[in-house]
């Protein structure tokens, strides 16, 4: 077993009641997260085979998923932060409250400029809950619960784009566009209703006001680099100046953590190898995630299939990664983190390739998007163990927003780049032809999956210990003989000394029975 005391002693006080508040307060925050995402992509979908946005290109019709996700690939990892100094159930309740306040304004506002506002609004709401959810999971369960807890955060993901995606549809064909946003808010008030039943999540000795300066430089300079990266190719070289000043942005966010006591940026969890690995893998998961999400509903409406079809065809993907995400909390003591990794890795680049080789949906492409689904299905807790339990108790809400900004981040450039060669194919051959861009995006997507597949690999067969764990094995048995030896020694010892300066019976110490004679037995009245 592992020697980390401090991971399991302040999380076995929680009564059973919050520990299943706790689960389905943070199940909900990732699946209204995830249904929020899946209603953009859809959104996307109609926009572009719709009149309502005709004459936009694809790359401006996509800043309404990339709005939202600037917001929260910026303030995640200081909304980490502030969650774990804070209070994680306060960060939580206010990214809500912003979250809900930007969804209503999406569905009212008339501009395209202020629909794309207001989803920066909910991005930032979301950057709050995120962190803030899976850290109270974290900090709050038994060590014992906590890998079960991230299946179950994980699976949430899953069932929301699997709701949105059957509902979505229907939503979207009769009531419109905007209606896609209205399920999200609704879930959004009933769990900040449900945070007054869960614990405050706020750690003892938390003090001191965090490093406020770092927090708007970080959070500016990832916002500059998610911005260079969705207008590379329409903003040309003038992204290079955008590239230096993120640079100098971040720099100064680093150099104020290296000097201020509660930083934005936790430089600890970077000196752990583990971690680093671990976000490493979910930057890629979020590039090929956020990639085909948008692909999918792309593909299959460039066919001419209605709406209501397209939910049908989207629909066993997301059943696949529910119930894989389920199974994958048990199989992960088994084969560890990166083996759900590489697994995830070989099974979507696999789905990738087999789509590629059909036109048009048929069986096969049906079996594809279930093995789609499966491996995201994978990759989702895998990717979040790798990452999350790489860290110490007091820094989850800290690792949880540093990993999801990476999936975030991630998930930018693959949207970016998936608009940007679906506009500007380069497939030739045999992929050339009206479907040459879905075709390239489709190859960038295998491209993703076998480099997440190489870093999983790598990191299976040079696995080295972690300078933080101390791997100790004991069996029980020694240590009980241990025990009765010890305390039969203390007993004999303290039968040794005067009456007067005996110490008293220590109750937590067994005493050994009369009849059973300890290894001092012999020596009793002999004063040598």
């Amino acid at each position: 077993m592992r020697s980390s005391p401090a991971r399991g002693t302040s999380t076995t006080g929680v009564s059973r009641r919050h520990a299943v508040m706790l689960r389905l307060v943070g199940a909900g925050v990732m699946f209204t997260v995830m249904a929020d995402t899946t209603a953009t992509t859809l959104a996307v979908g109609v926009l572009r085979y719709t009149p309502a946005g005709a004459g936009m290109p694809l790359g401006d019709l996509v800043w309404l998923t990339s709005a939202a996700f600037i917001p929260i690939a910026a303030l995640l990892a200081t909304a980490g932060r502030w969650a774990d100094l804070c209070g994680r159930r306060r960060v939580l309740a206010v990214g809500l409250v912003v979250f809900v306040l930007g969804g209503i304004a999406a569905v009212t506002v008339e501009s395209w400029s202020l629909v794309l506002a207001a989803r920066a609004v909910q991005g930032a709401g979301a950057a709050a809950m995120i962190p803030a959810s899976l850290g109270l999971l974290l900090g709050e369960l038994p060590e014992s619960q906590r890998r079960g807890a991230i299946a179950l955060w994980s699976s949430a993901s899953g069932l929301g784009c699997l709701l949105m995606q059957a509902g979505g549809g229907w939503l979207a064909a009769t009531v419109g566009w905007r209606s896609l946003f209205v399920p999200d808010v609704v879930i959004g008030v009933v769990l900040l209703i449900a945070c007054f039943g869960i614990p405050s999540g706020r750690r003892p000795g938390a003090r001191g006001l965090p490093d406020v300066l770092g927090a708007w430089l970080l959070a500016a300079g990832i916002a500059v680099v998610v911005l260079a990266i969705s207008k590379a190719m329409a903003w040309g070289m003038d992204v290079v100046w955008l590239a230096l000043a993120a640079l100098l942005l971040l720099g100064g966010a680093l150099a104020q953590a290296r000097h201020h006591r509660l930083p934005a940026i936790d430089l600890v969890l970077w000196r752990r190898p583990k971690f680093v690995w671990g976000w490493l893998a979910t930057w890629g998961f979020g590039a090929l995630s956020y990639g085909l999400l948008t692909v999918q509903p792309l593909y299959l409406l460039h066919l001419g299939y209605p709406m209501l079809e397209v939910a049908m065809w989207l629909t066993p993907t997301s059943v696949a990664v529910v119930v894989t995400s389920f199974l994958a909390g048990k199989v992960v003591k088994r084969i560890g983190a990166y083996g759900l990794i590489y697994a995830g890795s070989l099974l979507c680049g696999g789905a990738c390739v087999l789509v590629l080789t059909q036109v048009g949906p048929t069986v096969w492409g049906l079996v594809a998007s279930v093995v789609l689904g499966m491996g995201v299905g994978a990759l989702a807790p895998g990717t979040s163990m790798a990452t999350t339990l790489a860290a110490r108790p007091q820094q989850y809400a800290s690792a949880v927003g540093a990993a999801t900004m990476a999936r975030m981040v991630g998930g930018a450039v693959g949207i970016a780049v998936v608009s940007v060669v679906i506009d500007h194919p380069f497939a030739a051959g045999p992929f050339a032809g009206p479907f040459a861009g879905l075709a390239g995006a489709l190859a960038i997507c295998v491209a993703i999956s076998v480099l997440m597949g190489a870093l999983a690999l790598t990191k299976i067969t040079r696995l080295r210990p972690d300078p933080g764990d101390v791997m100790i094995k004991v069996p029980r048995r020694m240590l009980l003989e241990l025990r009765m030896t010890l305390a039969t020694v203390a007993a004999e010892a303290d039968a040794l000394l005067p009456v007067e300066t005996r110490t008293p019976p220590m109750d937590h110490i067994p005493r050994p029975r009369a009849a059973e004679a300890g290894p001092l037995a012999g020596t009793r009245g002999n004063p040598n």
